[in-house]
């Protein structure tokens, strides 16, 4: 037998697969059925039920699908790949690029959050789904930790840092972010939240360096001269010589129109 000769049931399947994304895509995961996918790619129930046996089993078929076009987007690299070449890109900058993916309006894969959270909600009834989602967790925790570890070898921490902690840490950054997005796109300024967790990240690893290198979302320029001064939004000033930030000197816009400054000691704001 060749071995790269494709089986008509790997076809069939396939099939299947793009018919029940294409439900979703039209009509919203609720509506996903077997009579609808029936409908979209012609066949029988019997013969549906020969290449998968549940509406689940094509739940989980769609969401491996979903998944690799997901990995196949983000930076065109393949995640699962061990041979990762981590030197292509800062592990920082590859933050900054998946957090610019994740919010992104429209979303490019919606389909992603409302399967990862009809997973979430039946795995206590479902194990495969719940191994499903482990599984997928697990390999973006264990890609980020070694990207992380290879990029603090070359640039030592200010601290003692656990790399797959700060991996499950960005890797919740971007279930909630996505998730928030999802829901109410107008809800916060992406750019701004990204930069806020991106500042963050850089600040508690590398403080010392934290202005010079870290990354822009949306691949904006780093003219950071005239800062919006928003209602409630934080405006840094300069404060040292060398043109780095410093978290000691920054001034919050209030609502009411005050101005407070707060130095390395903290005063009292009087009414």
């Amino acid at each position: 037998m060749n071995p790269n000769r494709i089986s008509i049931g790997t076809i069939r399947r396939e099939q299947i697969v793009d018919a029940a994304v294409a439900v979703i895509a039209e009509k919203g995961l609720p509506s996903l059925s077997l009579s609808e996918i029936e409908k979209k790619v012609g066949m029988s129930r019997g013969q549906l039920t020969y290449y998968f046996k549940a509406k689940e089993d094509i739940l989980l078929a769609v969401f491996d699908r979903t998944v690799e076009m997901m990995c196949q987007r983000q930076c065109d690299l393949e995640w699962r790949n061990d041979a990762f070449p981590f030197d292509q890109i800062r592990w920082i900058d590859m933050v900054a690029k998946i957090l610019d993916l994740v919010m992104q309006k429209p979303p490019a894969h919606p389909e992603f959050g409302a399967l990862q959270y009809t997973f979430l909600s039946q795995i206590g009834h479902r194990a495969d789904f719940r191994r499903r989602l482990a599984q997928l967790y697990e390999e973006w925790r264990s890609h980020g930790s070694r990207h992380l570890s290879h990029d603090l070898a070359k640039d030592p921490p200010a601290r003692k840092v656990s790399p797959r902690a700060v991996a499950t840490l960005v890797q919740a950054i971007f279930h909630g972010m996505a998730m928030q997005t999802l829901v109410d796109p107008e809800a916060f300024d992406a750019e701004d939240t990204a930069r806020l967790c991106l500042d963050m990240l850089q600040t508690y690893l590398w403080p010392d360096n934290s202005s010079a290198n870290a990354p822009l979302p949306h691949g904006r320029g780093s003219d950071n001269s005239s800062p919006r001064a928003l209602e409630g939004e934080v405006v840094r000033k300069d404060s040292k010589k060398d043109g780095r930030l410093s978290s000691n000197n920054v001034k919050a816009n209030r609502p009411n129109g005050r101005t407070v400054s707060r130095g390395v000691k903290h005063e009292r704001i009087r009414e």
